[in-house]
């Protein structure tokens, strides 16, 4: 059913979300794309004597240090993936513009994402899935966060298909 699966992996999801997407890639005979997003437009929003060419440098370095982290799990599970990281222009496109773009250049069938997470200061960041369904066709699957047994808890997941809801 799904031969090409993106999954958007954010810093504290990394290791929840790639779980899960080994498992639908397993199911699915599907080839992996994980992508990391940095945005840089946080570090703005700071004091004006900042060096955000510093921020801005920091963050891809702990970009990459993810997109590390990813590779080496996929490697673990020895399933066809690549990994990628894409930095955003300081403005003009959001995480979840970003992330539909790259499945539509990859061609992707399916798209897992990580859940929001809750807090009273989240309410000002970008809800991804939104976003994602905003600008892309694809399917789309949240995984929750929620671990039973060091294991990726596949009850917890919710499938959003345009087809058959009528909504993305």
């Amino acid at each position: 059913m799904f031969t090409k699966i993106l999954v958007a992996v954010s810093a504290s999801s990394t290791d929840t979300v790639l779980a899960s997407a080994v498992e639908v890639a397993r199911k699915y005979d599907a080839r992996l794309f994980a992508l990391h997003v940095v945005d840089p437009t946080p570090c703005f929003l700071g004091p004006f004597d900042s060096d955000y060419g510093l921020i801005v440098e920091a963050m891809e370095a702990h970009g990459r240090s993810r997109v590390t982290r990813m590779r080496n799990l996929l490697d673990d599970h020895a399933h066809p993936a690549e990994t990628r990281m894409v930095t955003l222009p300081m403005s003009g496109m959001t995480i979840g513009c970003a992330i539909a773009s790259f499945a539509k250049e990859s061609g992707a069938d399916l798209i897992l994402l990580g859940d929001r997470q809750s807090g009273f200061w989240r309410w000002t960041s970008e809800d991804v899935a939104a976003e994602v369904q905003r600008y892309s066709e694809t399917p789309i699957q949240i995984v929750r966060r929620e671990r039973t047994g060091g294991v990726a808890r596949r009850a917890g997941t919710r499938w959003t298909d345009a087809a058959v809801t009528g909504t993305r």
